[in-house]
């Protein structure tokens, strides 16, 4: 049985490669490479302290357990689910090994093995006895970590759609997002520091070689010193883990499938008849603010902006600055486009509803005022205490002036975003448990992240100025342009989704419902291929590692005089040369967006054009 799934995870993993799909999973694997050679050179490393090498790769072995934890949120289901087997006569343990099995086919677990070698060539270090005992460890700690992943992955299942499960998700998504595009800093911290010297504190040490994931580390100083209960005692408990974690695995396949879960309102509240909440706009807003809190889909939306804020703000305290703290606020106000951005699709066909009695004037104001009344007070809430915290007084004005600009602009952005350029997901009521599983946004967010940075353009500019020339009162009056701008923008943005709703709302519901906006087909009648996926999809990828961490972050890095090289480029020459090389990364990043939104563009256009044909 393990043959046939394995073969039969090939072929649908084989059909699956196109497009963007394809860009990503390649984008994945060569950072998946790239961590895995680091891992052996961490291993490979002189130090004067051995057990601060050893404590250092027992971290490294406890981040590479959680990025498999965090997978299943990352990327959603298995390719091979367990309920796509209910109704066969199988045994449940006979499938949990098959489906182990097949689990160690794929380019996630090719790469952790090659990031495993590190402790076999930790192990040669310290003799020839320490290397053989780690070649069988290390293989215990791939089948350890592929089992822990895959019962955590059936457990979360069971409370992802819940209210509770779903904030989860979200705490735990914006955690990867901020340790993807931040986690170098903890490295900075780690080489800036007296760790490789002096080493972790006792307590740190022995948290982490308690660990599971840390226990091959274990295993194999205890070999190197001739300590050899406890080195055989090391991979017997990870061999007990493992086959604990398979009866846990095995009886949760057993279990039937469970209903979803129905999240209820308060029941005999009387409606609402007057006041800012009455009328048909009111109503609106009512219902947005209840699908706010009671939808799964809207928590993870809500959550991920305040998690991922929180988290870039204060990654940098791990080397003792506080320059980011006064920017929570902003931060969060930003990432709230690129989290909302796609706002009707999670409705999905209910947009009917709204099309028949004609009240599309309403529900986008009213979707407007909800989103604001959502994120406002935690918007607000984070810019003074954060600003406070930094004592940072200088970041007062600045604060001020951007907050509200990226409210009201992300009102306007995220319901034009939703109607012009909607991306169909599943409806309501046939989403999968895990409340990721959703439209493919990432394109969008990524354009949405850099247009939103426009609305407090004006606003930061008179900030500016006021600064430069030492005029109080125009500094203070970027705080009122950016309150006018934020209007301006939800005003002017929310008047298009109006008039497009009104003009094309059957086009945008024939959209929702079967998951593309035309049927475009070619001239042999057979449906167009998705031209240009691969390419767009690997232009989003590698222009966002070129734009940030290659351009822009080493750059001002260079202009502030900070001398920080982990993986930049630009860091590794004289700031004469660095500058260019930064500069030449920004330069292709921008390129590559370009490149990813004309691709984009072109592919539309392909189909309106066959659709007209045909």
């Amino acid at each position: 049985m393990v043959g046939v799934l394995i073969r039969m995870k090939l072929t649908i993993i084989r059909n699956s490669m196109t497009g963007g799909r394809a860009a990503w999973m390649l984008v994945g694997a060569v950072l998946g490479l790239l961590f895995a050679a680091a891992t052996i050179w961490l291993s490979l490393v002189e130090l004067p302290d051995d057990d601060v090498l050893g404590d250092l790769l027992a971290g490294v072995f406890g981040m590479w357990t959680l990025g498999w934890l965090i997978g299943p949120l990352w990327s959603g289901s298995a390719v091979l689910r367990a309920d796509h087997f209910a109704l066969l006569p199988v045994p449940r343990r006979r499938l949990a090994v098959g489906l182990l099995g097949a689990a160690f086919v794929g380019i996630t677990t090719a790469v952790t093995a090659l990031g495993f070698v590190g402790l076999i060539t930790y192990g040669a270090r310290q003799g020839l006895a320490a290397a053989l005992l780690a070649t069988p460890v290390a293989a215990l700690q791939l089948i350890f970590v592929v089992l822990l992943s895959r019962v955590v992955h059936a457990l979360f299942g069971v409370v992802a759609a819940s209210r509770a499960g779903a904030a989860i998700t979200g705490v735990l998504f914006a955690a990867m997002l901020v340790l993807t595009q931040s986690g170098w800093m903890i490295v900075v911290a780690v080489m800036y520091s007296d760790v490789l010297t002096t080493g972790f504190s006792h307590a740190t040490t022995v948290t982490l070689r308690a660990i599971p994931s840390s226990w091959g580390v274990v295993a194999v100083d205890a070999a190197g010193r001739g300590d050899w209960p406890l080195a055989l005692a090391a991979p017997a408990g990870l061999v007990v883990l493992c086959v604990l974690l398979l009866l846990v695995w095995s009886v949760e396949l057993g279990n039937p499938r469970r209903a979803r879960a129905t999240i209820r309102g308060s029941a005999g509240r009387a409606p609402v008849s007057g006041g800012p909440l009455g009328g048909t706009t009111g109503a609106v807003v009512r219902k947005e603010l209840r699908t706010w809190w009671r939808d799964p889909l809207r928590t993870t939306t809500a959550v991920v902006p305040i998690v991922w804020a929180l988290g870039t703000v204060l990654l940098p305290l791990t080397f003792d600055t506080r320059l980011l703290l006064p920017w929570a606020g902003p931060a969060l106000a930003l990432f709230a486009i690129t989290s909302a951005g796609n706002l009707y699709s999670q409705d999905g066909t209910a947009l009917w509803q709204t099309l028949t009695i004609g009240a599309q004037r309403a529900d986008v104001r009213g979707r407007q005022w909800a989103y604001l009344i959502v994120f406002t007070p935690p918007a607000v809430a984070l810019s003074i205490a954060f600003a406070w915290w930094s004592g940072l007084t200088w970041t007062w004005p600045w604060v001020a002036a951007a907050v509200p600009a990226l409210l009201g602009g992300g009102a306007g952005l995220i319901i034009h975003s939703s109607v012009f350029g909607l991306v169909p997901g599943p409806d309501a009521h046939k989403r999968p448990s895990n409340p990721l599983e959703r439209a493919d946004t990432t394109g969008r967010s990524n354009v949405l992240f850099w247009v939103g940075l426009l609305p407090p353009a004006p606003a930061l500019v008179l900030v500016h100025l006021g600064a430069r020339f030492d005029q109080p009162w125009l500094t203070w009056a970027g705080v009122p342009v950016g309150v006018l701008t934020g209007i301006a923008v939800a005003w002017v943005l929310g008047g298009l989704a109006i008039r497009k709703l009104t003009e094309d709302g059957s086009d945008l519901l024939h959209t929702m419902r079967t998951g593309r906006p035309t049927v475009a087909r070619n001239a042999g009648g057979a449906p167009a291929a998705g031209k240009g996926g691969t390419v767009e999809g690997l232009s989003w990828g590698l222009g966002s590692i070129l734009l940030i961490p290659q351009g822009i972050v080493p750059l001002v890095f260079i202009l502030s005089d900070i001398h920080v090289r982990s993986w930049f480029l630009a860091m590794y020459v004289r700031p004469r040369y660095g500058v260019p090389i930064a500069v030449v990364g920004i330069l292709a990043g921008v390129t590559l967006y370009a490149r990813a939104l004309m691709t984009r563009v072109d592919r539309r256009a392909d189909q309106g054009s066959h659709m007209s044909l045909s």
